[in-house]
């Protein structure tokens, strides 16, 4: 009886821990990030690509291959409404499997149970997971990668095993997100031999098998990109998108001031809670026996070490810190456990529910618009994408007509809403467009054309000018606030 309620409690925990992620397919993408990765993998499926990312027809190194490899047949079987998203909500799902089997082997089944519900609870988990990012492949491999190599340090059979397969999710996790995922094993790993004397001997073996299988992983990629791009992949992704982020050269991303140091101090309070209220609660004191105090801390040592990480890199978005929140989930998951020994988790159960709701409606309202009292939600992502699928259905060539902010300053860090460029446009379309902000270029370009750009960029001076070459009419479908749909007819 006991046995039968258990694994009624395991399957309820993992189905209110996924709830938070359902309805994504309700709404559709929304820039600057998600816009670029579908459109890039919506080309290459187009185009029967499957090593170098194409943007409008360029290549585009901005992230490596495994989100556009999980995409492509995902898009190709579900279309675009399920398609550029299914393969981070199954990552996310992934995640949770992973902690839930590594919680139940090494903290015990309450931890288990409240920790996939702390973490599918918490809002920058949700929000990441509903989103098509690469940061959910890399959550999931990095942590796959993690968790086995735990279990080859504190497992007497199938060490080597178990060691090779963690080489192999290293590799995916760089082929997710680059060359950081190896760093950031290193240096949990290294600081780990150092503070657990009692594991160092549990290091020794496979270790040539496992660098090979994780080069082979990462080659699978990186050798015929290069063979393919040459400089251009060194420049753009290796040193540009690498390197030169991490240093600061990323300046859209860069934040200056004391907010550099504390942007994931607020991250993780706001992205967790009510759960980070418990962080210093459930962080792994120094000296505790046995394996499951191990366990916990080789997880602090784990989440230290991605917050330091991105903390000191130049480049910084809410959801870099990410990789952190599987084993501060499993922490306080295990913390709540033993304060609730032998009882459903109540609390991280209808934390669920809640946070379901309200992920589903903010991120409707973000995208579709509405009034929250007197606030005034534009919705402007709707207007553009019912537009473009109205081009796109009529189909001929399309100009996309100075869409990229005027803003001199990027935003970042600010919670003001701003103009972005909407590389969405271009997944939604299904095919390039001459994207441009000079006007020239659009007197000249071939015609009939199809302009689709935003209210008030083409003034009626602008308008004259193409007057004078071609026959301009404004043919937007139906009314909007703020994008217009031109004809350009000779």
């Amino acid at each position: 009886m006991a046995e039968r309620r258990e694994r009624v409690w395991d399957a309820w925990a993992l189905l209110l821990a996924v709830l938070p992620l359902l309805g994504f397919w309700t709404y559709g993408l929304f820039d600057l990030d998600e816009g670029f990765y579908a459109a890039a993998a919506g080309e290459m499926l187009r185009r029967g690509e499957w090593v170098t990312p194409l943007y409008n027809g360029q290549p585009w190194f901005e992230k490596p291959i495994l989100l556009y490899w999980l995409a492509i047949p995902s898009i190709a079987a579900f279309g675009e409404a399920v398609g550029p998203r299914l393969p981070s909500v199954l990552c996310t799902v992934g995640t949770l499997l992973l902690m839930f089997g590594a919680a139940r082997r090494w903290l015990g089944a309450d931890a288990a149970r409240s920790a996939v519900l702390v973490y599918g609870s918490s809002l920058l988990a949700v929000g990441v997971g509903r989103m098509m990012l690469a940061d959910p492949p890399l959550i999931l491999f990095l942590s796959g990668a993690l968790l086995l190599f735990w279990g080859s340090l504190v497992g007497q059979s199938r060490r080597v095993t178990l060691r090779v397969t963690s080489a192999a999710f290293l590799g995916l996790a760089v082929l997710a997100k680059g060359p950081v995922a190896g760093l950031l094993l290193l240096a949990i790993l290294g600081i780990t031999y150092w503070r657990e004397p009692g594991l160092r001997a549990a290091y020794r073996g496979g270790w040539p098998t496992s660098v090979a299988v994780f080069a082979g992983v990462v080659s699978a990629w990186y050798v015929p990109a290069y063979l393919a791009n040459g400089p251009v992949f060194v420049e753009k992704f290796l040193i540009e998108q690498n390197v030169g982020r991490f240093t600061g050269g990323d300046v859209a991303h860069t934040i200056g001031g004391p907010l550099n140091w504390l942007l994931y101090v607020a991250v993780l309070l706001v992205g967790m809670l009510p759960w980070s209220l418990w962080l210093p609660a459930a962080w792994p004191r120094r000296g505790g026996e046995g394996q499951s105090e191990a366990f916990r801390r080789y997880l602090g040592t784990w989440a230290l070490v991605v917050f330091v990480f991105f903390s000191l890199s130049g480049a910084k978005l809410p959801h870099y810190i990410a990789p952190a929140l599987p084993p501060l989930a499993l922490l306080v998951g295990s913390w709540l456990a033993n304060r609730r020994h032998g009882r459903f988790p109540l609390g991280p159960a209808i934390a669920c529910i809640v946070v379901a709701l309200i992920a589903h409606s903010a991120f409707l309202l973000y995208y579709g618009g509405g009034r929250v009292g007197s606030l005034d939600v534009p919705g402007f992502h709707r207007e553009l994408h019912d537009l473009t699928r109205w081009v796109r259905a009529r189909g001929g060539a399309v100009a996309v007509y100075q869409m990229s902010r005027r803003e001199a300053d990027r935003g970042t860090g600010s919670t003001e809403l701003r103009e972005t460029a909407h590389p969405s446009v271009f997944f939604y379309l299904d095919r390039t467009a001459l994207d441009t902000d000079d006007l020239e270029r659009l007197a000249t370009a071939p015609r009939p054309l199809w302009v689709l750009t935003r209210v008030g960029r083409i003034s009626d001076e602008d308008r004259r000018r193409l007057e004078a070459v071609c026959r301009f009419e404004d043919v937007t479908p139906f009314p909007t606030r703020f994008y217009r749909v031109y004809r350009l007819t000779d």
